[in-house]
């Protein structure tokens, strides 16, 4: 199963999304706009891969993050995002 999971920086403790999803066999991607560098180590270890966007308010970039993955993973199962934020 490969699921993007939206933003799993943050807040702080959503990397446990991530972690229990891989534990349990998912092949986990993520995508965001905090740099790698700058991800907490929990949160790298917790992801399979991450793509970088510099905004999430960016449609065609967070497109082309998920269509990466889907030519690199192949299909993609399931995307989450757990924040309550998004513009409208």
């Amino acid at each position: 199963m490969n699921v993007v999971f939206i933003s799993p920086q943050f807040p702080d403790t959503y990397w446990n999304w991530c972690d229990r999803l891989r534990r349990n066999g998912a092949t986990v991607l993520g995508v965001g706009d905090t740099l790698y560098d700058a991800l907490d180590q929990r949160v790298c270890d917790s992801l399979d891969e991450y793509y970088w966007v510099p905004s999430l308010e960016d449609y065609d970039q967070v497109f082309r993050a998920v269509a990466f993955f889907s030519w690199k993973y192949g299909k993609i199962d399931w995307i989450e995002s757990q924040n309550e934020y998004w513009p409208t």
